[in-house]
């Protein structure tokens, strides 16, 4: 392959979202999957009216194409059990006014990889949504398990892009199906002094705290040449889906979706609130390896991400350039008539 954006609330955990009108008579939809497996849909609707709930397997299917799992549902709840391991399901809500909001699991739950999410589903500035099944991003795929694997390739992913340095890479290389997908990556290494400079009179968290939020302006400059080949992809439009990621899953593609949703239309405070998602999706251990012994407190910073971080990039951005359209267009490659074109492609 080559070259050629929500509703908020406190449970946007697991997640979400729909695809509908902004005036709508159901809120706070949300897919979360119980430890059996099983899916558990939840929704308000406010006028207290009937909702039709059907299932399909293509996040674009219309309503003909799916199928209708739970009719005249009132009590603003519905469990499908059990749900398919391999596929990944998405559902319709039809209000009994004609209101539509397609929703899913924002986790791709896989046994050898963390962090594995879906995009879309966000609502925009305008009162359109991301489209789900287009972007999906992710910690680094060297563990994938052959159910993984399986579950992966019906996601139809074309074009995977590593964020990680040569070290990371050689150090976690990545095992992917046999699908076809271009893989793509750029070479070069990751400055770490400042992480090792907290780290040179022991470890502390406000050391670590600090160095990542250093970290974070730095990401405008040394990862543009990645940011503007993602973004190169994504205005190519295929039929396929793109999936990004680095060894975490959290910070350099916390940052890359953050512009890619910044792009679509999605108000800052989401891209905020999905930025924070990571601290439910990534864990790191102390067990063994570089991390063993070191104290929790330590751990708890290095594997989550916190508000300030991402505050630090824009923060960058917004003096720098006057905001990320400024950015996009200076040094990423995207200007007014390719946001525009990223509207029309990925949100509905």
């Amino acid at each position: 392959m080559m070259r050629s954006t929500a509703r908020r609330g406190a449970l946007i955990s697991a997640l979400w979202l729909f695809a509908g009108t902004a005036q709508a008579a159901i809120v706070n939809a949300q897919a979360s999957r119980g430890p059996d497996g099983a899916l558990a849909l939840t929704w308000t609707e406010t006028n207290g009216a009937a909702v039709d709930v059907y299932m399909g397997q293509d996040p674009t299917a219309p309503l003909d194409q799916m199928t209708l799992i739970s009719p005249a549902d009132q009590n603003g709840r519905h469990s499908v059990a059990p749900a398919s391991p391999e596929a990944r399901h998405y559902f319709l809500l039809q209000s009994t006014d004609g209101t539509r909001y397609r929703l899913a699991e924002r986790l791709v739950p896989l046994a050898g990889a963390m962090n594995f999410r879906d995009v879309g589903g966000y609502e925009t500035e305008d009162g359109r949504f991301v489209r789900w099944g287009k972007i999906y991003r992710s910690a680094a795929l060297s563990g994938l398990t052959p159910d993984d694997l399986a579950k992966i390739q019906a996601l139809g992913i074309d074009y995977v892009y590593d964020l990680r340095s040569v070290g990371e890479r050689k150090d976690e290389p990545t095992r992917w199906p046999q699908t076809g997908a271009t893989l793509v990556s750029h070479d070069y290494e990751l400055d770490i002094s400042a992480f090792m400079a907290a780290f040179a009179d022991g470890p502390s968290a406000d050391k670590v705290r600090a160095a990542m939020t250093a970290f974070y302006p730095a990401v405008v400059d040394s990862h543009k040449t990645q940011f503007r080949a993602i973004f190169a992809e994504l205005l190519e439009g295929d039929d396929g889906a793109i999936l990004y990621h680095c060894s975490a899953g959290k910070d350099r593609t916390g940052v890359q979706t953050a512009l890619i949703l910044s792009a679509l239309g999605v108000p800052r405070e989401t891209v905020i609130e999905d930025f924070l998602l990571s601290n439910q999706h990534h864990r790191m251990s102390g067990d063994s390896g570089p991390m063993a012994g070191m104290p929790a407190e330590v751990l708890e910073v290095l594997g989550g991400v916190e508000r300030p971080y991402l505050e630090a990039f824009f923060a960058e951005i917004d003096r720098r350039y006057g905001g990320v359209e400024g950015y996009l267009a200076a040094e990423l490659e995207v200007d007014a008539a390719d946001i525009q074109r990223l509207r029309a492609l990925y949100t509905e």
